[in-house]
């Protein structure tokens, strides 16, 4: 049976969140998302991925996913694209909320309208493929595919044999007034060594980029900051 390393790492972090008391749980998604803002994305030419993130995570009531790529110099090639996410109780983060609308929005979008939407685990793969994801859309900005991340509002599992190996994929719900606003985003190969991953030619000028921002849903009280580069 095979697994995806994204799945599993954000498995395993939730595991080792829930195991912890609260005061442990707290300390250790601040700790995460500190080593975070350091590590994340070294092995690309651009820095600060993360600068759009609050400065401290204020209650347990929080989720964070990361997959960092995997790539030279610091790993061999494996995966040249990584992602984190951080999701909040927006009524807890007023502030930091209000400083983030009132600084540069490079983009600004409903999720459910077109858009170019980066399913990373397909960057490479076909195996499920998502109609909406990987297309270029012009005068827009890249955001993530939030059906990738777990909301706690439902999930389809979904299996596939593939040449005698079965893979999983799981489509998780997403708040359905969920709106985007992409803080910065560039296109180009910025990795400091190009593992020359294969990339659908339908992202053409955004094969390779990065993009970060924030998503909100007054629905569900959530505040979700984002960053994502491949």
């Amino acid at each position: 049976m095979k697994k995806n390393n994204f799945k599993y790492i954000a498995i395993l972090s939730t595991i080792l969140i829930l195991g912890c008391s609260t005061n442990n749980h707290l300390q250790f998604i601040n700790q995460e998302t500190n080593r975070l803002k350091v590590s994340f994305g070294i092995e690309s030419s651009r820095s600060a991925f993360l600068s759009h993130f609050p400065k401290s995570i204020k209650n347990v009531n929080t989720i964070i996913e990361s997959s960092p790529p995997s790539c030279p110099p610091t790993y061999k090639c494996s995966a040249q694209f990584g992602d984190v996410i951080l999701i909040v109780d927006k009524s807890d983060y007023q502030e930091e909320l209000s400083n983030l609308l009132s600084g540069e929005i490079a983009y600004k979008t409903s999720y459910l309208d077109s858009n170019i939407v980066i399913n990373l685990l397909e960057l490479r793969k076909d195996i499920f493929p998502v109609k909406k994801c990987n297309k270029l859309y012009i005068n827009k900005l890249p955001i993530p595919y939030f059906e990738s991340y777990d909301f706690g509002l439902g999930t389809i599992e979904t299996k596939k044999e593939v040449q005698g190996e079965l893979y999983f994929d799981y489509t998780h719900t997403i708040p359905a007034d969920l709106q985007v606003y992409v803080v910065k985003a560039e296109a180009g190969d910025f990795w400091k060594e190009s593992c020359n991953e294969k990339r659908p030619e339908s992202l053409k000028e955004w094969q390779h980029g990065y993009s970060k921002g924030f998503a909100i849903s007054e629905n569900e009280d959530m505040l979700i900051y984002w960053t994502m580069i491949w």
